[in-house]
């Protein structure tokens, strides 16, 4: 996944681009009243996303805690169902039964995402190459 955001990334070979979103399960409240800070459910640490997520907030005054870290989109789609928090995902990760966050205060406008098979590595298989032009075919077209 690559960040549209003005950022120089490796390059590979793009198959589909979308938008990220704020959101969070339907009817969701924020808990933390007292000092307003958003309840966060994020990616690990080092993730490029989370990195996105936080950098945006921090750029915009938005306080925010970490309310859940999740190793996986699996995890993060289950804290996010379960009320936890409000999560940055992109168009296809967002779960039935989440919306688009529209909460009380507003949030900063996300950059749209851009996924990528990863190009080449020096030494890799014959069959590697001939797999992601499969994909890279099959996915763009």
């Amino acid at each position: 996944m690559r960040i549209l955001d003005g950022r120089s990334l490796p390059e590979g070979i793009p198959v589909r681009r979308e938008a990220l979103h704020w959101v969070s399960a339907s009817g969701f409240e924020p808990r933390n009243e007292e000092d307003n800070a958003l309840p966060l459910l994020v990616l690990p640490q080092g993730c490029s996303l989370q990195r996105l997520t936080r950098e945006t907030l921090e750029a915009h005054n938005v306080p925010y805690v970490i309310a859940h870290s999740a190793s996986g989109v699996a995890g993060l789609q289950s804290a996010l169902m379960a009320g936890l928090g409000v999560a940055c995902l992109n168009t296809s990760a967002v779960p039935m039964g989440a919306e688009i966050c529209r909460p009380a205060f507003p949030l900063p406008p996300l950059p749209d995402v851009e996924f990528s098979l990863l190009p080449a590595r020096a030494g890799e298989a014959h069959l590697v190459g001939a797999v992601r032009e499969m994909l890279a075919s099959k996915l763009s077209g």
